[in-house]
């Protein structure tokens, strides 16, 4: 096997017409190809692995929506004894309204205990309210500044429902660095919540983080059997499944297009061993004169195709890992912070995109390679030899 090694070899790099600089082409295509195919896959994946932490690190791992809510530690004691919760915290959630000025905007209020609005939002909160960053700068709100908050839920009167309405203090503003939460949600104390709002809460339950995010859907179950019915029970894989399954989906879309890429290439393989027949050919009758069988021959092609492939791939992975540096050292792909919740998008190789990238561009090598090599294998000694 190795004579036959050595000779495809040698054939591939000989210098003989156009055929070394077509050889040249032929591997520069696969190359590039291959690392353009990885660097894409790479910052899908590393946007995506980048949003998944951005997630995370601003929003519960789990939050539970309380259909019977009472007053009592029972709640507090189910999720205390389930493995791998690390913190939780009871909340009750409002619609509301937020008024500055004659500029009105519809929120969501959150009621949370003084200690653990500290805990989540590192500020102190007495009587007053919390903003998030973005809805304080449509309000144009400062640490300090008077706003009103109006309930929807009225009090009744002689002239009909008068909503309720109160002047809070803003004692701080918040940055989450999700929607929802800086331009759609203002953070309230539970006590001071309770008696603005009375009990028409929209949802009471609790908001937990776990050890191990990944985890989410194992505790998920586990809560969902013990707290039963009165529950809903909802991971932040549930909550944020439709937007990563089109992620995903967009990946897979981009991965089979550019493969197309890796295609042409290997139509300029086929190109060459074609040549290489052609130039080969006398060779190739002397060859089988003294015992090269077809089957050998065959072989001698097939193997010059999957050295220009797995060359290829393997100088694409290496420049696709360098552009990967050099992108996340120098943070290249910038984009709008406000719009992606990131600055720039990072690289990321994942095993499988690397696995199937690689294999892909080796099967392609060599079904490139197919019939040239048959073509090589039928080529008839006796014709040949006539013609020289």
């Amino acid at each position: 096997m190795m004579p036959i090694f050595r000779l495809s070899l040698r054939y591939l790099l000989s210098s003989r017409g156009t055929t070394l600089l077509v050889s040249f082409i032929a591997f520069l295509g696969v190359v590039l190809s291959v690392s353009a195919l990885l660097l894409t896959m790479g910052v899908f994946a590393g946007f995506q692995q980048a949003l998944r932490e951005k997630i995370l690190s601003a929003s519960p791992h789990i939050i539970v929506s309380l259909l019977s809510y009472e007053e009592g530690k029972e709640y507090d004691k189910i999720i205390t004894q389930t493995k791998g919760i690390e913190k939780f915290y009871s909340v009750l959630l409002y619609n509301g309204l937020i008024s500055k000025e004659g500029r009105l905007n519809s929120v969501g209020v959150k009621a949370l205990k003084p200690e653990d609005v500290y805990k989540i939002y590192g500020l102190n909160l007495k009587e007053g309210i919390l903003v998030g960053r973005g809805l304080a700068d449509i309000l144009g709100l400062n640490v300090g500044d008077e706003v009103i908050v109006l309930s929807p839920m009225g009090t009744r009167t002689p002239f009909g429902i008068v909503p309720r309405a109160r002047t809070f203090v803003v004692e701080g503003i918040f940055q989450k660095g999700v929607f929802e939460q800086d331009y759609a949600t203002i953070v309230m104390n539970r006590q001071t919540a309770v008696d603005f709002f009375g009990d028409s809460y929209q949802l009471a339950g609790y908001e937990i983080y776990i050890r191990d995010p990944y985890k989410a859907q194992e505790i998920k179950e586990e809560l969902e059997k013990k707290l039963g019915d009165a529950s809903i029970v909802r991971s932040w894989i549930d909550l944020n499944k439709p937007l990563f399954n089109a992620l995903q989906l967009e990946k897979v879309g981009i991965f089979f297009v550019l493969m197309l890429m890796v295609v042409i290439a290997s139509f300029n393989i086929t190109s060459l061993l074609f040549m290489k027949v052609k130039e080969k050919v006398r060779d190739i009758a002397v060859l089988r004169t003294f015992g090269l069988r077809k089957r050998q021959v065959v072989y001698i092609f097939l193997l010059q195709g999957f050295i220009l492939g797995i060359s290829g791939a393997l100088v694409g992975f290496l420049l696709s890992l360098v552009g990967g540096y050099l992108i996340n050292e120098y943070k290249l792909i910038r984009v709008p912070a406000d719009v992606y919740l990131m600055d720039y998008v990072p690289v990321h190789f994942e095993i499988n995109d690397i696995l199937f990238t690689l294999l892909g561009a080796l099967f392609l090598s060599l079904l490139a390679s197919l019939l040239p090599a048959y073509r090589a294998g039928k080529e008839s000694i006796v014709r040949v030899l006539r013609n020289e």
